[in-house]
């Protein structure tokens, strides 16, 4: 896996070296930049993931600095630092994952597991999106919410096409349930449902749920969506988190995306869905009076991120209805 390690310490830089090539068995694909040449060796190298040390005094604002390195989601990142306050600046500006560094021998160890972990994690769905190719849809609806979402869902779903956009959700549910919970769906509705797992593409007819503490994001190449399902720190004070699935969506299907926020407390997911319409997207949110908790839909459509706001029994029918549009 073609890698780039970013950092001004050079002590950094051969302590991944290492990591890599234990990992990797070879230290071939292996590319090194300081910060300031960052942008220029991405571009040369081309990498499937970069390692980034943030802790230097040549760049004032790291998060920043991500956002110019390379277009949101585009390159799994791994943000590595001692600064344990950075981690959420550092995943809203894109990074895939914050690994920080606690002092004494016992943390270096835990700095290198952790590490490790992410970066396989990261080959094995690399290497799974090179093997699998499923049927591809342009078009592609994202779905998020969270206390009282779980009976709405099938509301929409119900009504949905066997042949519809892949659906992709992110609900504010436990580790655990979340694979029950598309099971009982699957078992009742004429759509395929499953828990998300890293590497899946996904395709016409398919809906896919958010597991319980990792992340949902969405990527596209040239064969079509695919997922990663990752742990990492809580954005919003959630994992999963929606406004995390929304800006990987805003940027993987751009005008080709759908999104929708239901019931939820909370503002999760409302400047993930104005990212989504900035890029093109068409956004729906639940109105109050279908709502158990009106604080999601509220927040996205205050923030003008929403293009519709309609009761729970309509919001299929308006996808519906869009999708049939967008055909002409």
């Amino acid at each position: 896996m073609r890698t780039l390690i970013i950092s001004d310490s050079r002590k950094f830089t051969d302590q991944m070296i290492g990591l890599l090539t234990e990992l990797f068995k070879t230290g071939s694909g292996i590319s090194a930049a300081r910060v300031i040449n960052g942008r220029q060796e991405l571009i040369r190298v081309a990498p499937e993931l970069i390692l980034l040390d943030i802790d230097t005094d040549s760049y004032p604002d790291m998060a920043e600095y991500i956002v110019r390195l390379a277009p949101k989601y585009s390159i799994p990142i791994i943000v590595c630092t001692a600064q344990s306050r950075m981690k959420y600046t550092m995943v809203t500006a894109g990074a895939m994952d914050v690994i920080t560094l606690h002092g004494g021998e016992d943390g270096e160890e835990h700095f290198r597991k952790r590490i490790a972990g992410s970066i396989e994690s990261i080959s094995r769905a690399i290497s799974e999106n090179k093997l699998r190719a499923y049927a591809k849809s342009a078009k592609l609806i994202a779905i998020g919410g969270s206390t009282g979402s779980t009976n709405a869902l099938p509301v929409i779903l119900t009504e949905m096409r066997s042949d519809c956009p892949p659906i992709v959700c992110v609900l504010h549910m436990p580790e655990g349930y979340t694979k029950i919970y598309a099971e009982q769906l699957n078992s009742t509705l004429p759509l395929e449902v499953c828990e998300a797992k890293s590497g899946m593409y996904v395709r016409q007819g398919q809906v896919i749920i958010a597991a319980g503490a990792r992340h949902l994001r969405v990527f596209r190449d040239k064969k079509g969506y695919f997922i990663t399902s990752e742990r990492g720190v809580k954005v919003c004070g959630h994992c999963p988190s929606v406004n995390v699935l929304f800006d990987s969506v805003a940027y993987a299907a751009k005008s080709n995306a759908i999104g929708v926020l239901l019931t939820g407390m909370g503002r999760d997911g409302a400047t993930g869905m104005l990212n989504m319409k900035k890029m093109g997207g068409y956004n729906i949110v639940q109105d109050e009076e279908t709502s158990i908790v009106y604080g999601m839909p509220k927040a996205a459509y205050d923030l003008n991120a929403a293009d519709i706001q309609l009761p729970l029994d309509s919001i299929a029918e308006q996808i519906n209805r869009r999708l049939k549009k967008d055909k002409r």
